[in-house]
């Protein structure tokens, strides 16, 4: 169950209630002046419309150019996965093939989405200064909880432009966005924010959609993985492993089970830090639910049996890189290179659903097929053989590939699934399943990451081999009674000694652990090697993949998107990003 929910109202706000769905039954409210909201009760309605820009659906936005789950500019971007789809969503195309320029308009809605969000937190601070009925403390947790919130979309917004726009709320109210320029690092600033969240938010919360001191020390931590503040964030990180809690007080720890944290009847556990909160039957008519990823999971839309969608396809690369040796070890050579990709795992791409195929019988990572999707394979409770809905046909195969998303995607037998009214208004498939901006399984990688780069390898094999062991041990997919692949997975036994090897392989499980989780683009481009890596992936991949021929990445340019054009005339303070 949620705890905290959103509802679009056409002001933008929203009202936030408890435990029940039902609750949610609230008619959009009139257009209201911000003095209407100068008491406690409007602090935390103009609250929640701050969480609520955490979907990405607001009235600024679109569904998929400003998805809560980043998958346009973290996913398709990093070799990770395809656009997919017949050309329906050129932007993504664009995106994907490093063609965009300042008039991308899903860029345009992404910063303004972003910036929304800021405006939203701003708008709940120039509240909490003026109310005249809350008492201190409920002062200081509001003003905790909106400058979290106003650190997580202004850090949205450095890491897709890097040269961004800082505002608070004396800018907001005294200043004005045209005139700000972006010309200062706002690294500093939003660690503040972050800081002072960690500084007065509580352990623990009733409603477990608010954010926790422990959720903003994680977001500090992150700030500094992207500053490589490597000794700064391992002192912050060995405190959070130590001591930190979930929302409902519960010590951080990994699942039991991986793909408990995509599953909505096991979301909100111990491994959550930081997650938007999607619902459908809280008589929202669907806009309560992962509406950025319509398309990348099953359609009731078009009959009783799902249409599987075809946007956010799995790379080969992607799938490729779970494979294993003898040892049960990554694809790995003495120097630490990912040597998975060389073959192609065999795959049903241009064959018909009445072809025969055997899937890959070879050593496999078992987070592969609570990942991605392959024929032959349990997807969830769905079946193993969707037939012809699996891909549309041959020729959608050719864009997108032949596998499909498994993250983030509802169970066939959940009654919180799409269904009914929830799922017809909204127009097409969004899932209940709670998006984790951030989990204990990335912070423990993130640790292992320091400790590679401050030169203590051993704690970093430690590190990462209690997330290997988490996914040796826990639940398989299976058929009937039997795994439904030859799932060997196993810990590095061996000392590391070789910090190269140790960098390489803390990232490869960076990247089998967070595949498909918006992420992946952004480390990248935070370790330095965007450019080499993904034109090496591009040189592959364009042999399997038709619209990626002819496709490079320019380095110095594209780590970064092009300021929107539409921003920078309204406010000439703005300046461009290099090379657009």
């Amino acid at each position: 169950m949620k705890y905290i929910y959103f509802l679009l109202a056409l002001t933008g706000f929203s009202i936030l209630n408890s435990c029940k769905k039902s609750f949610l039954q609230v008619a959009p409210q009139g257009q209201q002046s911000l003095d209407a909201f100068y008491n406690n009760k409007g602090v935390q309605d103009l609250l929640t419309g701050a969480y609520h820009d955490l979907t990405g659906i607001s009235t600024n936005s679109g569904w998929w150019s400003t998805s809560g789950t980043y998958w346009v500019y973290g996913d398709v971007t990093s070799g990770d996965a395809y656009t997919g789809g017949p050309n329906t969503l050129p932007d993504v195309s664009t995106i994907e093939q490093f063609k965009t320029t300042s008039s991308t308009g899903y860029l345009e809605d992404q910063w303004t989405t972003d910036y929304d969000g800021v405006s939203r937190c701003n708008n709940t601070l120039i509240a909490v200064n003026n109310a005249t009925d809350m008492s201190d403390a409920q002062r200081t947790e509001a003003i905790a909880e909106a400058r979290f919130l106003r650190g997580h979309y202004h850090f949205n917004a450095k890491i897709m432009w890097n040269n961004v726009p800082y505002i608070d709320e004396n800018i907001a109210k005294n200043v004005g966005y045209s005139k700000v320029s972006n010309t200062e690092d706002i690294w500093p600033k939003i660690e503040a924010d972050f800081r002072f969240a960690y500084d007065n938010l509580p352990e623990a919360q009733s409603q477990l959609g608010r954010v926790n001191k422990w959720a903003a020390a994680c977001y500090i931590a992150k700030c500094y993985m992207f500053e490589k503040k490597y000794t700064n964030a391992l002192a912050l990180l060995d405190t959070i492993i130590a001591q930190g809690k979930n929302s409902a007080g519960v010590p951080y720890d990994l699942a039991s089970c991986f793909h408990d944290n995509f599953n909505a009847a096991t979301e909100n556990n111990e491994e959550s830090v930081f997650q938007i909160q999607f619902s459908v039957d809280d008589n929202s008519y669907g806009y309560n639910s992962n509406l950025g990823e319509t398309g990348a999971v099953p359609n009731l839309y078009y009959g009783p049996d799902p249409y599987y969608g075809y946007w956010k396809r799995p790379s080969f690369s992607l799938v490729n890189a779970y494979k294993t040796d003898v040892n049960g070890l990554p694809m790995l050579d003495a120097s630490g290179n990912d040597t998975s990709n060389v073959t192609n795992m065999p795959n049903d791409m241009g064959l018909a659903s009445s072809d025969a195929f055997t899937p890959y019988q070879g050593n496999l990572d078992p987070r592969l097929d609570w990942s991605v999707g392959r024929r032959g394979i349990p997807y969830l409770d769905w079946g193993t053989d969707p037939g012809q809905n699996w891909d549309g046909g041959s020729s959608g195969q050719t864009i997108g590939g032949p596998y499909l998303p498994i993250k983030n995607v509802y169970m066939a037998s959940q009654d919180n699934g799409i269904g009914g009214n929830n799922f017809y208004a909204a127009g097409g498939a969004g899932s209940s399943v709670n998006y984790s901006i951030i989990r204990f399984a990335e912070v423990l990688l993130w640790a292992a990451e320091c400790e590679v780069e401050v030169g203590s390898l051993e704690n970093a094999r430690v590190l990462v081999n209690r997330v290997r062991t988490r996914a040796k041990n826990s639940c398989k997919v299976m058929n009937g009674s039997d795994p439904a692949a030859n799932y060997i997975i196993n810990t590095y036994t061996t000392a590391w000694t070789n910090q190269a090897f140790a960098r390489n392989a803390v990232r490869l499980e960076t990247r089998l652990e967070l595949s498909m989780e918006g992420h992946r683009f952004f480390d990248l481009v935070r370790w330095g090697i965007a450019a080499d890596y993904i034109n090496t992936y591009l040189q592959k991949e364009q042999t399997r993949i038709d619209h990626l021929k002819g496709v490079t990445f320019t380095a110095s340019k594209n780590e970064y998107f092009p300021i929107p054009q539409k921003e920078i005339g309204l406010n000439h303070n703005l300046v461009q990003n290099p090379g657009y």
